[in-house]
């Protein structure tokens, strides 16, 4: 079994499994992350369900014509990088009313449903809720909460399994191009969030990395209350600012994800409910420089939404500080 990317292994034995068992679903949906590899995720199951020997051995006849990319019972829409709307779906239930061919299951992939308009989601629905013999649907997603709750009702979501630090640490330095020590390694794979092919491609990109270090440290600052939003806001460059904000609404993330740990965790003294003269079973929340977890939530909702002003004509700089300096405000 091709173990290229070890962090799909949990997803692939569960799917193997349902094979063997035979009872594989109609549908089935998967939140798609950046810099993962999560893409070709799609294409793995895919070749589980149509080779021979249901594991992708890449030997048979099957898995030959996936390499080749002609395999007739396999049909693929990139909702991400294309444009798809209601012809293009009905077109595709058409495809997948046809007569698969070598007794195999037909297969649509979708990537990127939530980039569906209503209208076109819609009309899967319809196709979902009376799917055609021997079909089956491969659905990934970056936002479920934009992909219509009808749909996500039919279909079996699959959960990836979060990477080991000693997994991921092992497989960059096997991949990296260079000799790096592990404590580089670790300290990358930090910087990258954990997001394997992110860190892969820092490890030896030294200006790159200091570049990021510098962003973080800034970000950091502003948070905690050290700088403004407008030294912020001098930082962010026209063409990468869809890159930077998604880099902030990362920090963030990992923010609340370690605060929310250090709130709940059994040996964190935080994690205990504390009486005082108002609530008798009131809970105590760790903070971060006086920063609560509802600072940190309502600051990743403000950079969400500059990341959807970000490909309009809006002057997004006088928004960013607008927005930031109004989140600096509320915190005091």
């Amino acid at each position: 079994m091709n173990d290229r990317y070890p962090w799909h292994a949990s997803v692939l034995k569960h799917i193997h499994t349902q094979l063997v068992e035979n009872r594989q679903p109609h549908a089935m949906l998967f939140r798609w992350r950046l810099d993962y590899g999560d893409s070709v995720l799609g294409w793995r199951i895919a070749e589980h369900i149509l080779c021979d020997k249901q594991v992708a051995c890449g030997a048979c006849k099957h898995c030959r014509l996936l390499t080749e990319g002609t395999h007739p019972n396999l049909l693929f829409l990139d909702v991400m990088n294309d444009k798809v709307g209601i012809e293009q779906i009905r077109a595709l239930e058409q495809q997948m009313w046809q007569t698969s061919l070598f007794d195999k299951p037909k297969i649509a992939y979708i990537q990127g449903v939530d980039s569906l308009s209503e209208g076109a989601q819609n009309a899967l629905l319809k196709t979902l809720e009376e799917p055609p013999h021997n079909a089956l649907f491969i659905l990934s997603v970056q936002n479920i909460s934009r992909v219509l709750p009808t749909i996500i009702s039919r279909v079996q979501r699959l959960h990836h399994g979060k990477i080991a630090d000693d997994v991921l640490l092992q497989w960059l330095q096997q991949h990296s191009c260079t000799s790096v020590a592990q404590t580089v390694v670790a300290s990358t794979a930090k910087l990258a969030d954990f997001a394997p092919l992110r860190a892969l491609a820092l490890l030896g990109a030294d200006d790159a990395v200091r570049q990021l270090q510098q962003e973080k440290s800034q970000f950091a600052d502003f948070i905690s209350g050290k700088n403004s939003a407008s030294v912020l806001a001098s930082h962010l460059d026209k063409e990468q600012a869809p890159a930077q904000l998604a880099r902030f609404c990362r920090y963030t993330q990992s923010m609340i994800h370690v605060l929310f740990e250090r709130s709940t965790s059994d040996n964190s003294e935080l994690a205990y409910k504390r009486a005082n003269n108002h609530h008798e079973n009131s809970v105590q929340y760790a903070t971060w420089k006086g920063v609560s977890l509802q600072d940190l939530y309502r600051l990743h909702d403000a950079l969400m939404a500059l990341r959807r002003l970000a490909d309009t004509n809006v002057n997004l700089q006088l928004q960013f500080i607008t927005s930031l300096t109004d989140w600096q405000h509320e915190r005091k």
